[in-house]
Order: structure tokens, then C-alpha cells, then sequence
């Protein structure tokens, strides 16, 4: 049975032609592909997390169960709230929805931030992908930002 990672990297594969299928709709291209990812993310994070890590009888040493949980539960709730935002934001297509959307990444990035030194002394194996996880918040922060697509379809409500 083929792993996690490459179901993943398939569906996001579909993912992108389908976006790209749609560029010429009012939720097609890259913002079409943003859903996507959070959506795919969303399910692949609720189905490879290790949740008996989050039990504190799994750890021998209380502050590093508190370390673990702290840093990566409030990424996992956060990625959550991500995807209800967007469900929101497809849904309602109302400007707000953008507003909540760049807070919740700019969080994400945060938390990321704050992760990473947790990750360098007590979890170092998780250091480099969580370094090259800060990339999803920041570039989606930016195409938030400056977009003429999403400032078409939920700022002026056209197309």
C-alpha cells in the first residue's frame, strides 16, 4: 500500500491540474489550489498525526510531553481553524473572511517561528521540515495580500 506522503503528493498533482483547468473561474488557478492544499493538508495531518503522542503516559519526561504538545497541537488546531476559514471564505465570499484568513497564517507563521527552538533542543529531527513548513504561511500571506483575483472576487464581488 503506497505511504502517505505519496497519496499526497498525487492528490496535490490533481489538485493543480484541476486548478489549472479552472484558471478561467472566479475560484480557479492558484487560489483554487490554495483550497486544495489546505483541504489535503488538513486531512493528511488528521491522518499520519501520531495522536497517542499527545497522551501524556507515552513520555518519561514531563517537560518535553508539555514542549511537544504545546508546539505542534496549536499548529494542528491553527491548520484546522485554516480550514474552516477557507470553507467560510468559499462560502460567503465576503472580504472578512480574507482579512481572518491572513491573521490565521500570519499565527501559523508565528507559531512556526516559536517552534523552531523547541525543535532545535529537543526534537532536532523535526527542525528542518518545520523550517521549510514556514514557506506554506509566508507565500499565501502574500498572495493574499496583492492578488488581483482575490481582490476581485471577494473585495469588489465580480467574476
Amino acid at each position: 500500500m503506497p505511504d502517505l506522503q505519496s497519496i499526497g503528493g498525487v492528490l496535490a498533482l490533481a489538485g493543480a491540474v484541476v486548478a489549472v483547468l479552472r484558471r478561467k473561474h472566479a475560484i480557479g488557478g492558484w487560489l483554487f489550489y490554495f483550497f486544495c492544499q489546505v483541504l489535503l493538508g488538513v486531512a493528511l495531518v488528521g491522518a499520519s498525526t501520531h495522536w497517542k503522542l499527545y497522551l501524556s503516559r507515552t513520555w518519561d519526561d514531563p517537560a518535553r510531553y508539555f514542549l511537544y504538545t504545546l508546539s505542534n497541537l496549536s499548529r494542528v488546531a491553527l491548520l484546522a481553524a485554516i480550514g474552516v476559514v477557507c470553507i467560510m471564505l468559499v462560502e460567503t465570499r465576503e472580504w472578512q473572511w480574507v482579512c481572518g484568513l491572513r491573521y490565521a497564517l500570519g499565527t501559523y507563521a508565528l507559531l512556526t517561528v516559536l517552534k523552531l527552538p523547541v525543535d532545535a533542543y529537543c526534537f532536532p529531527v523535526a527542525l528542518s521540515r518545520d523550517t521549510l513548513s514556514l514557506a506554506f504561511p509566508l507565500v499565501w500571506i502574500v498572495y493574499f495580500s496583492v492578488s488581483r483575483r482575490v481582490g476581485r472576487v471577494f473585495r469588489e464581488k465580480r467574476g
